[in-house]
């Protein structure tokens, strides 16, 4: 009758395996040995592994690639309508993508301090800082320019949204600043 075990160091510990493993775990190791030694000896016969997948994954990579680039220059581009969106009217920008009034009101009032505070710097100062503001707001009609022809890229909304933002923190640090002295 055997002993009911409660806990693991109750078990035995001298229990010996019901055969012997060994023979069979030296024989696949023979095996496999001189299966290796046998693939050195044939000049020319190389051996199946990881290398055929990973060819396999790098044809299949350049092959992607390849259509992906097709795709990207192999269609003509589509004449657009005669509905390209002016970058600078707000009236006729889709309602998703016009700025709100209050904003634009701020925009204003913000430009009208700025001036007033470049007029105020010294020339070289005003140059690098209407230099500065001058990119953000090429880079602000560029993206509304190109929003006019795709209105639904979502990219570019999020690009234009950054790009006010980024022009609002500049005039606001412009605004709030004192000139430095050179």
């Amino acid at each position: 009758m055997s002993k009911r075990v409660n806990r693991i160091d109750e078990l035995s510990k001298d229990i010996p395996p019901s055969r012997d493993l060994w023979p069979a775990i030296a024989a696949a190791i023979a095996d496999q040995v001189s299966a290796d030694l046998s693939m050195k000896a044939v000049p020319g016969r190389r051996r199946v592994g990881w290398w055929s997948a990973a060819g396999l994954a790098a044809s299949l990579a350049l092959v992607s690639i390849g259509v992906l680039i097709g795709r990207q220059f192999g269609q003509p581009a589509q004449p657009v309508a005669n509905t390209t969106i002016p970058a600078r009217d707000p009236a006729l920008l889709p309602a998703s993508m016009q700025r709100d009034a209050e904003y634009r009101k701020q925009r204003e009032e913000l430009v009208v301090q700025v001036n007033a505070k470049l007029a105020a710097m010294p020339p070289a100062e005003r140059a690098k800082v209407a230099a500065s503001l001058a990119t953000l707001r090429k880079s602000i009609q560029d993206i509304e320019a190109a929003l006019g022809h795709d209105p639904a890229n979502a990219l570019l909304q999020e690009l234009l949204v950054t790009s006010c933002q980024e022009e609002m923190r500049a005039l606001t640090t412009v605004r709030d600043s004192g000139h430095q002295e050179i």
